[in-house]
C-alpha cells in the first residue's frame, strides 16, 4: 500500500508516454488502490473522531478537575487564613477622652493636629499602655498619675510623670504601644497625653475630607466615619465597641464655618489660645459614656432647620429638600421613646446631608451622617420610592440611638444586634407615622426573599460570627446581618407575641444601659419575660430556640407530607441549599421552628402564633390537622417563619387548582401568594421541587393584580431574565412573561392617577419598568415621547414634564433605544442636577445604552473623580451597567483588568469593592465566567481582603447558575415552548 500514492500521481500526470503501461500493468492494482484509499481515509476519520472526543472528554474533566481544585484552593486560602489576636490587652480601660482637632482644610493641604488626653482604668498591673492607631504621626506622649482629666498640659510635672522607656508601632494589628520603665498599679488611675498630626484623606474613611460647588467655586467640609474600626485614624484611642467612655471634644473652625459633633455646645468651656490666626473653637459637652466608633464630628458652612431639640442640616441650595426628614425624624423619635419606654438620653438630635459619603448613613450618637439621597427629598422632583427611603432609613438610624448606642454589642461578633434590630425597627417605626403606606406588608418581598437567597450559600456565615481582623469585619456589613436579623427578630416577635416582645426590649435596655452586651443578655431578658407570662414553657429558653438561628448558618426547609386516609402531617426539616446537591456533605444543622398553617376551610391568615414546635428534631407528625382530602394547607402564614415550605405533589396541585381559578385565588391572601410563589421558584430552582409545578404556580400570575404577588414575581422571573437572556430560546421567555403581564398592564396604565397610593404607585413602577424591558411598545412610545418633551424642553434642567415615579423607566428605555444624543442630554442634566436623588436615577438610566463605546467610557469615567462622578456613586454606575446584557462583560473587563486600580481608588471603605464584585458577578452562569472568576480570585489573592467572601460568594453563585443552566435549561425551554404554541399570535403584535 505504500505505492499507491505513487501510481495515483503517475495516473495523474497527464505523461502519454507511460500511459498505455500504466494501465496495462496497474489495473488491477488501482481498484484494490481505491478500495484501500477508501478504507483509509474512514480509519483516519474515525480515529480522529475517536481522538478528539476522547481529549474533548479529557479535556473536560481535566477542566473540571482543575476547577474544582482552584476553587478548593481559593476556598483553603479563604477559610484558612492564620486567625490574628486583634483585640487590645484587657489590662487598662478608658474612662475619658479629651480631643482637640484643628483641621487645615482650608489652606489646601488637608492635614490637621490633634492633640487627646485619656483618663485611664488600671485593670491587672501591666507595664504596657496599648492603643489603636492608624496613618498618624504621633510626635510626643506623656503618662502621669492622675484623679481628674487635665487637657492642655504641655508638659506634665515631673513628679507625677510615669517613665516611658520606648515606644513602638504593631502595624498589622495597628497597634501604638507606649512601654514603661515600671508597673501600672492596679485599680490606679492614669492619663495618657498624646500629640500627633494626621491627613484628612479622601478616602471616606476617618477623617474625610468633602466638596461641593457653588457656581464653580469648590467649598470643602471636613467630616467623620468612624464605623467600625476608622477611629483610630483621626485620635489614638481603644477603638474596640466594648470601650465605652466620655468624650470632651473641641474642634478649630474658620469663623465662617460651623462645627458639629455628638453633644451641644459648651457655652462656658474654657477658651485656648493655642489657634492659628483666623481659628476660633468650639468645645462641647461632656458626653455620656460611648464607644469610640460613635464618635462624630464636622466642620460646614451648612445651613440648618430645627424643631426644637431636632435639627437637619445641608448645603444651602438643598436645605429645604431636608424638611421632610426633620418633621418625620421628630415624629420617629417620640414612637422609639413610647415603644421602648426609655426617653432618648441627650439633649438634641442633629442629622446632616453629606455630599459624599461610603454608608447610606451612620447612626452616631446625637450627629447622625447621611448621604443627600438617603436624607433628603423635593416635592415634584423625588420619586415616591426616595421619600420612602428617607423615611425607613432616618427610622433605622433613630433605632440605633437605642440598639447600638445606649446598648452596644460587646465584640463586632454580634453586629446583627445593632444592624437586625434596627432593620426590624425601621419597619415598625415607618408604619407608625405614615401606615397608608403598607409598609409591614413589603417587608417580605424587600428584606426576608432577598436573603433567603444569599443564605442558601454553602459560603454564607452565621448571624453571629467570630471576626479576625478589620476587613472581616467589614465584611459581615451585608444581608446576613441586616435582613437575616431583621427576619429572624420579626419570627421572635411572633413566636413570643408583641407585648412580651417589647417589655422584654425594655428590660434589656434598661438593664444594660451604657454598657457593652452579649446577644445572650437579650436572651436572658426576653426569656425573663417569657416565662413570667407563660409564652414560653419553664424548660424552654429563648437562648435555646434563637442560638439554633444566629450561631448556624443558613436556614431550613419545611417539608410538609400530608396522609390524606389520616389526617396526619409529617413535618421534617433539613437545611436548604442554592444548590441541593451541597446537602449530604453539609447538611447538619437542625433548628427550633415555630410552625403555623392554615386550609381552605379556615383561611386563617392573621394567627401567627405557633401551632407546634419542630424543637431541633428531624420531623414530627401532627395528628387531626383539620383538612379534608380535598383541602389546600399553606405553613408559615404570613412567612414570619424564616424558613422555605414544600409539600407534597398533591397539595401543591390542590394549590394550583385554587390560585388558577380566576375568583378563587383571591382566597389566599396577598402575602401567602407571593410566598407560594416564591417558594416554588426557589424550590424548583435548587432542584427540590419539578419545574412544571413551580411553573405552574406562577401561571395564576395572568389574573393577579396585587402589588406583592407580582413582586415575588418579577423577583423570580428576573432570574430566568438572567439565565436565558444570552440565549436563542429567550424570545420565548418574553413572549411568556408579556403574556403574563398582559391584563396587568391594561389595568395598571402608563400614566399616574390623582388618587394612586403607595402600593398602586409601586406597582406601576415595577409594570413599566418591566413592560418597557419586554419592549411593550405602548410602554417604549410613550417614554421615548416623555423624554423626547423633556429635552426639547425650553429650559430642561428646571421643566421636567416627567412625574418623578416614571423617571426611572423612562430615562433607561430612552437612552436604550435611542443614541448619543439621548445619552449626552442626560448626563448633561445629571451634571446640573442639585437634587440627590435625581442625579441618582440618572446614574442608573446612563448605564442603560446599547452602545459599547459609551458604556466603556461611563466605567472609565466612574474612576476618574474629575469626571463628576463621586466615589460614592462608584457601585451604582458598574451595578447599573451590569444589569445591562451589553455592559455586563465590560464591566467585568475593568473588574478584571484594572483590580489594582479599584482597590487604589476606592480604598477599603465599607461596601464598596464587595458591591462591586457582587454586582458584575452576578449573572455568570457558563464554565468560561467561572473558570476566569476563579483565576481572578486566586491572582488577587493577596489584595482582595475587603472583597474576600463577596468572592467566594460569586463563585458559588456562579457554579450553582452553572449546574441550573445544564439541569434545567432543556426543560425550561421545553415547558416555554409548549405554553407559548398554545397562546394566541396576537400576544407579540404589541411587542417592539
Amino acid at each position: 500500500m505504500t505505492h499507491i500514492p505513487e501510481v495515483l500521481e503517475v495516473m495523474e500526470s497527464g505523461d502519454n508516454s507511460t500511459s498505455k503501461k500504466t494501465e496495462r500493468v496497474l489495473r488491477v492494482p488501482y481498484i484494490l488502490a481505491v478500495f484501500a484509499s477508501v478504507i483509509f481515509l474512514l480509519s483516519l476519520l474515525v480515529s480522529t473522531f475517536l481522538f478528539y472526543k476522547y481529549m474533548a472528554c479529557y479535556e473536560e474533566n481535566h477542566m473540571a478537575e482543575n476547577l474544582e481544585s482552584s476553587l478548593k484552593t481559593f476556598e483553603n486560602l479563604y477559610s484558612l487564613k492564620p486567625v490574628k489576636n486583634i483585640r487590645l490587652p484587657k489590662s487598662i480601660k478608658p474612662e475619658s477622652y479629651n480631643l482637640k482637632i484643628i483641621p487645615y482644610i482650608w489652606e489646601g493641604n488637608f492635614t490637621f493636629d490633634g492633640k487627646v488626653s485619656i483618663v485611664i482604668r488600671v485593670l491587672d498591673d501591666t507595664k504596657n499602655i496599648t492603643l489603636h492607631a492608624l496613618n498618624l504621626n504621633i510626635s510626643e506622649w506623656h503618662v502621669r498619675e492622675s484623679s481628674e482629666l487635665i487637657s492642655d498640659h504641655e508638659k506634665f510635672p515631673d513628679e507625677k510623670e510615669v517613665e516611658i522607656l520606648d515606644t513602638s508601632y504593631d502595624r498589622e494589628r495597628e497597634f501604638f504601644i507606649l512601654h514603661l520603665a515600671d508597673y501600672l498599679k492596679r485599680s490606679s488611675q492614669y492619663e495618657v497625653h498624646l500629640r500627633y498630626t494626621g491627613f484628612i484623606n479622601d478616602d471616606l474613611q476617618g477623617f474625610y475630607r468633602s466638596s461641593y460647588k457653588v457656581a464653580d467655586q469648590t467649598r470643602w467640609i471636613s467630616v467623620t466615619q468612624f464605623q467600625a474600626t476608622d477611629a483610630r485614624r483621626a485620635f489614638p484611642c481603644f477603638d474596640e465597641p466594648s470601650f465605652k467612655a466620655k468624650f470632651t471634644i473641641s474642634i478649630a473652625r474658620f469663623a465662617n464655618m460651623t462645627t458639629l459633633s455628638n453633644m451641644p455646645i459648651d457655652e462656658y468651656a474654657k477658651k485656648t489660645n493655642e489657634l492659628p490666626a483666623n481659628y476660633v473653637i468650639d468645645t462641647y459637652k461632656e458626653s455620656l459614656p460611648m464607644s469610640t466608633y460613635l464618635v462624630a464630628f464636622a466642620v460646614t458652612d451648612f445651613n440648618q432647620l430645627s424643631d426644637k431639640k431636632f435639627h437637619v442640616w445641608a448645603r444651602q441650595e438643598a436645605i429645604d429638600q431636608a424638611r421632610y426628614a426633620m418633621n418625620l425624624g421628630s415624629k420617629i423619635l417620640t414612637f422609639y421613646e413610647e415603644f421602648f419606654q426609655i426617653d432618648f438620653p441627650l439633649p438634641k438630635m442633629d442629622m446632616i446631608a453629606l455630599p459624599d459619603f461610603s454608608s447610606g448613613a451612620m447612626e452616631n450618637w446625637g450627629l447622625i451622617t447621611f448621604r443627600e439621597t438617603t436624607m433628603l427629598y423635593k416635592e415634584g422632583v423625588s420619586a415616591r420610592f426616595n421619600k420612602e427611603s428617607v423615611a425607613t432609613i432616618v427610622a433605622h438610624e433613630l433605632a440605633h440611638q437605642w440598639f447600638g448606642n445606649l446598648v452596644t454589642p460587646e465584640w463586632w461578633s454580634d453586629l446583627w444586634l445593632n444592624e437586625g434590630f434596627a432593620t426590624y425597627m425601621e419597619y415598625l417605626a415607618t408604619e407608625a407615622v405614615e401606615p397608608s403606606w403598607k409598609i409591614l406588608d413589603q417587608f417580605v418581598v424587600d428584606e426576608l426573599e432577598n436573603v433567603l437567597a444569599l443564605d442558601a450559600l454553602v459560603s454564607s456565615h452565621p448571624i453571629s460570627v467570630e471576626v479576625s481582623d478589620p476587613s472581616e469585619i467589614n465584611e459581615i456589613f451585608d444581608g446576613i446581618s441586616y435582613s437575616k436579623g431583621a427576619s429572624i427578630i420579626r419570627m421572635m416577635d411572633h413566636f413570643l407575641t408583641k407585648d412580651v416582645f417589647k417589655r422584654g426590649l425594655n428590660n434589656y435596655l434598661t438593664k444594660k444601659a451604657y454598657q457593652s452586651a452579649t446577644q445572650d443578655d437579650l436572651w436572658n431578658a426576653l426569656t425573663e419575660e417569657a416565662h413570667r407570662t407563660g409564652v414560653l414553657e419553664q424548660n424552654t429558653t429563648v437562648k435555646q430556640i434563637m442560638d439554633t438561628w444566629t450561631l448556624q448558618t443558613g436556614f431550613p426547609l419545611i417539608t410538609v407530607t400530608r396522609n390524606y386516609d389520616t389526617n396526619y402531617v409529617t413535618v421534617s426539616q433539613s437545611r436548604f441549599f442554592i444548590n441541593n446537591e451541597n446537602g449530604t456533605e453539609h447538611d447538619k444543622n437542625l433548628w427550633w421552628v415555630p410552625l403555623t398553617y392554615t386550609n381552605s376551610f379556615q383561611l386563617n391568615f392573621k394567627e401567627t402564633k405557633p401551632l407546634h414546635w419542630l424543637k431541633a428534631e428531624r420531623q414530627i407528625q401532627i395528628e387531626n390537622i383539620g383538612t379534608s382530602e380535598d383541602d389546600w394547607l399553606i405553613f408559615n402564614i404570613q412567612q414570619t417563619g424564616y424558613y422555605r415550605v414544600n409539600y407534597d405533589e398533591k397539595n401543591w396541585n390542590l394549590l394550583i387548582k385554587t390560585l388558577n381559578d380566576p375568583i378563587r385565588y383571591k382566597s389566599i391572601d396577598a402575602v401567602s401568594r407571593a410566598q407560594l410563589i416564591n417558594d416554588a421558584m426557589k424550590l424548583a430552582h435548587s432542584g427540590y421541587l419539578k419545574y412544571s409545578t413551580a411553573l405552574s404556580v406562577s401561571s395564576y400570575l395572568q389574573y393577579e393584580l396585587e402589588y406583592i404577588p407580582w413582586m415575588a414575581g418579577f423577583s423570580v422571573f428576573e432570574y430566568l431574565n438572567y439565565m436565558l437572556r444570552r440565549t436563542g430560546s429567550y424570545d420565548k421567555f418574553k413572549i411568556y412573561l408579556s403574556y403574563l403581564m398582559t391584563k396587568l398592564y391594561e389595568n395598571t396604565g402608563f400614566f399616574e392617577k390623582s388618587n394612586d397610593d403607595q402600593l398602586e404607585i409601586y406597582r406601576r413602577v415595577e409594570v413599566l419598568g418591566y413592560a418597557c424591558k419586554l419592549g411593550f411598545e405602548d410602554c417604549v412610545r410613550n417614554s421615548v415621547n416623555q423624554f423626547h418633551s423633556w429635552r426639547f424642553a425650553p429650559q430642561p434642567d428646571t421643566n421636567n414634564p416627567i412625574s418623578p415615579n416614571l423617571k426611572g423607566t423612562v430615562y433607561c428605555t430612552a437612552i436604550r433605544v435611542g443614541g448619543q444624543r439621548e445619552w449626552e442630554f442626560a448626563w448633561q442634566r445629571y451634571l446640573k442636577s442639585n437634587v440627590g436623588s435625581e442625579k441618582d436615577i440618572l446614574l442608573s438610566a446612563l448605564g442603560c445604552s446599547r452602545e459599547t463605546w459609551i458604556l466603556s467610557r461611563y466605567l472609565e469615567w466612574a474612576l476618574n473623580e474629575t469626571s463628576g462622578i463621586r466615589k460614592q456613586d462608584v457601585v451604582r454606575v458598574f451595578t447599573a451597567v451590569s444589569n445591562n446584557v451589553i455592559g455586563q462583560p465590560l464591566a467585568w473587563i475593568v473588574l478584571r483588568d484594572q483590580w489594582n486600580r479599584l482597590v487604589k481608588y476606592l480604598g477599603t471603605s465599607l461596601f464598596g469593592l464587595s458591591n462591586i464584585v457582587k454586582a458584575v458577578l452576578f449573572t455568570a452562569n457558563t464554565e468560561y465566567e467561572l473558570n476566569e472568576i476563579i483565576h481572578f480570585a486566586l491572582k488577587h489573592r493577596n489584595d482582595t481582603a475587603h472583597a474576600n467572601r463577596a468572592l467566594l460568594q460569586s463563585i458559588e453563585k456562579a457554579r450553582s447558575n452553572l449546574i441550573w443552566m445544564n439541569k434545567n435549561y432543556n426543560t425550561i425551554v421545553s415547558w416555554l415552548d409548549n405554553m407559548v404554541s398554545q397562546l394566541p399570535s396576537t400576544i407579540m403584535e404589541n411587542i417592539v
